[in-house]
């Protein structure tokens, strides 16, 4: 009788904690424990050190684990493939730059990866130049993309006549400044990088919106857990002219949209990946979503925001 009476509390726990923030009750890892332990866990991010991605995997693994930077974001996925990392992160969504669909494509790419986790990290971007640089000396400026979209109006403004060079990442541009000792070169990245390459701060707080942030996802190899957490992402693919009816239905069911991006599903015009993530909502939604649909769905996860 006492055996019988432990697996009904057991039982009770486990259905307790089924969906992705409906329920009060805290998620429970049966073999993990409580808390997850990040020590032994190696995580590829886009390197090289003083990325911003660098700085949100800091937050999301509490900096611990041993952080393994690469020269791509698909360099870092792909070592989280084949087993050489065992999570990677990657910059989603900017404020100012929008989705970064080179990354989003990653993620499409890779059907056994889930999302673990997200980060929403505030981004200060920073005129980064050699020690006695000044703005009259400035010809050159390097930054990744998603920097150079973020800093466009202050570089008009004050730097109207330097050529941009688009890089890697930030922290790839403040390197290549660095590795130059030329005091006509700048870069757009972290202030961290000025510690970490030995710069100085010409110019801070350089992008164009003060409420700036990066979203990155935290990606795993393992099964997308289907367990309570703030938010749920998911892939739909198929017609344009299907989307409508996907909309409704989650707004019948309270999900409340986050953000949704569109890639080309590349078959015909009219055809996309969609990248859907939401809250307010349970796996058991998701799965009446997947049987009203038109559209092909794909689990990511659900997962919580740091």
């Amino acid at each position: 009788m006492k055996i019988n009476v432990q697996i009904a509390i057991l039982s009770v726990l486990v259905l307790s904690v089924v969906g992705c923030g409906r329920s009060t009750t805290p998620a429970i890892d049966m073999e993990a424990g409580i808390s997850a332990d990040y020590q032994n866990a190696t995580i590829s991010f886009l390197g090289p050190e003083g990325t911003y991605t660098q700085e949100a995997c800091g937050v999301f693994f509490n900096k611990e684990g041993t952080y393994e930077p690469h020269e791509t974001v698909n360099e870092a996925v792909e070592a989280l493939e084949a087993g050489s990392s065992d999570y990677a992160v990657i910059p989603q969504e900017n404020t100012i730059g929008g989705a970064v669909t080179d990354y989003v494509d990653i993620l499409i790419s890779h059907d056994s990866l889930a999302v673990v986790g997200e980060v929403e990290l505030p981004i200060n971007q920073n005129l980064l130049v050699m020690p006695g640089a000044t703005l009259d000396d400035i010809k050159t400026v390097y930054s990744h993309k998603q920097g150079i979209a973020q800093g466009k109006d202050w570089l008009e403004k004050n730097l109207p006549n330097a050529e941009v060079i688009e890089v890697s990442s930030t922290a790839e541009g403040a390197k290549l400044v660095s590795e130059s000792g030329d005091k006509t070169c700048a870069a757009i990245a972290s202030a961290a990088c000025a510690d970490v390459y030995h710069l100085e701060l010409l110019a801070t707080a350089i992008q164009e919106n003060d409420n700036n942030k990066t979203r990155f996802y935290v990606l795993s190899k393992e099964s997308p857990t289907t367990d309570e957490a703030q938010r749920l992402a998911f892939i739909a693919s198929g017609s344009a002219e299907d989307l409508t009816s996907l909309m409704k239905s989650m707004g019948n069911m309270s999900m409340t949209l986050v953000t949704i991006h569109d890639r080309p599903l590349k078959t015909v015009l009219g055809e996309y990946n969609y990248i859907i993530e939401c809250k307010d909502c349970s796996y058991d939604d998701y799965l009446k979503l997947q049987e009203k649909s038109n559209l092909e769905l794909r689990f990511l996860g659900c997962f919580d925001v740091f």
